[in-house]
């Protein structure tokens, strides 16, 4: 598929463009320069063309060789090699300045085939542009406003004789382009700086995504094609979640919003943890927002190789302490795991399968009633007011996660203890030790209730 990189200084409105072209807010955008730092790629279509577009981090020359701009800019030389065409965007209101020579002349060093396009030009009357534009080397500009979607067709008719060349190069029909289709999608989320992007990096096999000391690196929501023992799977790294109430800038609750969106997109999720910062309050709340959704949850214990001592007896403790804390999960996976190193990475990954085959299992009614009858047998209910409590029946109403209804003539002592006792056995019985599981309880109806019982009267039963 045709690939288009859009490339420019930072706060041109590349990310506008962006989103613009693919036709929903994709990437994060704000006021603020340098939002975007890792490169995001989407199906995009402007009329009847169909290509693949690469949103890339603000381009800066004059940067440290181990600061995160290098970084940064390293991404998005991988986003300009792997495209066929680029489009360089820079801002009409601020003409043509120094930052722009420089990577014009990056970019003719390159080879690579270019358009220049003029941002934010929806209060030009006409199509005037400086000599300081043509000194770039990329012809004459298109003049467009992202905001507005204005120019749009100038951009067509610019890119559609390269999309053309392309297909008959390739022998090939310009078909809508997707992602490959997910068996599995999988967030990776924590707190910031728990090793996100590091640990899907070592799973990825290559640098993909910025890393580094600094914390809150990457700010919107990342997802990545994968395949892992033949099954097709999206990881999604995303932003790293604070406390809301140390949430003040805007760009941060941005990054947070967009986390959560990813979550509730997932079917399971990897919460990585510190181990440097065992369980801090972000992290149960967290826990506790993703079994709310109702995803899988595999706990990544991150960084483990820092830990100093008996590594099995800290996360033996860990284990006691998760599970004291969700005892609705209680077998949910627990690994101590290290994206700088890889251990126990692909070992979170099966973890992560097994969770998901149990997360959307389903289980016959009858084999349900059979379990019922057996746990009624081994822990009957208590009597409620010294009347018999009845389990009648029980079905599944609900997949992703497993959820069941039990019929019966008393709800309220069935609440707590002995819902527990029903939950924690059923997992046993039907191995569901991963997954969160969900139980509700219905009263059974009575088929007399409401009926008035006859009476006969004697004033029509009376002997003639």
């Amino acid at each position: 598929m045709f690939k288009i990189a859009i490339i420019g200084r930072p706060n041109v409105g590349k990310s506008t463009l962006f989103n613009k072209l693919v036709g929903k807010s994709f990437a994060m955008t704000d006021d603020t320069p340098g939002v975007t730092r890792d490169r995001k790629e989407a199906s995009a279509k402007l009329g009847p063309l169909e290509f693949v577009v690469i949103d890339t981090a603000g381009l800066e020359n004059e940067i440290d060789d181990k600061s995160l701009e290098k970084r940064m800019l390293e991404q998005t030389e991988v986003a300009v090699a792997d495209a066929d065409l680029c489009l360089f965007v820079l801002d009409a209101k601020e003409g043509v300045t120094n930052k722009d020579f420089h990577f014009a002349q990056w970019l003719r060093k390159l080879g690579k085939k270019t358009i220049l396009l003029t941002n934010k030009c929806e209060n030009l009357n006409e199509e005037v542009f400086g000599s300081e534009y043509y000194k770039l080397g990329f012809g004459k500009p298109v003049g467009i406003s992202a905001e507005h979607k204005l120019g749009f067709g100038d951009i067509y008719e610019k890119i559609a004789p390269e999309i053309e060349e392309y297909e008959k190069i390739f022998q090939q029909e310009t078909t809508n382009y997707q992602l490959p289709d997910s068996d599995l999608q999988i967030a990776i989320v924590g707190r910031p700086n728990a090793g996100k992007s590091t640990f899907l990096n070592k799973i990825l096999g290559q640098e993909r995504l910025i890393t580094g000391p600094e914390a809150g690196i990457t700010r919107d929501s990342i997802a990545l094609s994968f395949e892992f023992k033949k099954k097709k799977i999206r990881l999604i790294d995303t932003a790293g979640i604070r406390k809301k109430s140390n949430i003040v800038k805007k760009l941060e609750k941005l990054s947070t919003l967009d986390s959560f969106r990813a979550i509730r997109f997932a079917q399971v999720v990897i919460l990585l943890i510190d181990c440097n910062s065992l369980l801090d309050h972000q992290d149960v709340a967290l826990a506790g927002e993703i079994l709310k959704e109702g995803r899988g949850l595999v706990f990544g214990i991150n960084k483990i190789d820092m830990v100093s001592g008996d590594k099995e007896v800290f996360l033996r403790e860990v284990r006691k302490q998760i599970q004291s804390l969700f005892p609705e999960i209680d077998g949910a996976a627990i690994l101590g795991v290290s994206g700088q190193t890889g251990y126990n990475v692909e070992k979170c990954l099966d973890f992560a399968l097994k969770t998901y085959e149990q997360w959307q299992s389903y289980i016959s009614t009858s084999k349900l009633v059979e379990w019922l009858k057996t746990a009624a047998a081994e822990h009957a209910p208590k009597l409620h007011h010294g009347k018999t409590v009845k389990l009648k029946y029980i079905t599944q109403i609900k997949k992703r996660p497993p959820t069941f209804a039990i019929f019966t003539n008393y709800i309220k002592p069935l609440e707590g203890a002995y819902q527990r006792y029903l939950t924690n056995h059923l997992r046993e019985y039907f191995d569901l030790k991963l997954t969160p599981i969900r139980m509700v309880f219905r009263k059974s109806k009575n088929p007399f209730e409401g009926k008035r019982e006859k009476v006969f009267s004697k004033k029509t039963h009376k002997k003639k």
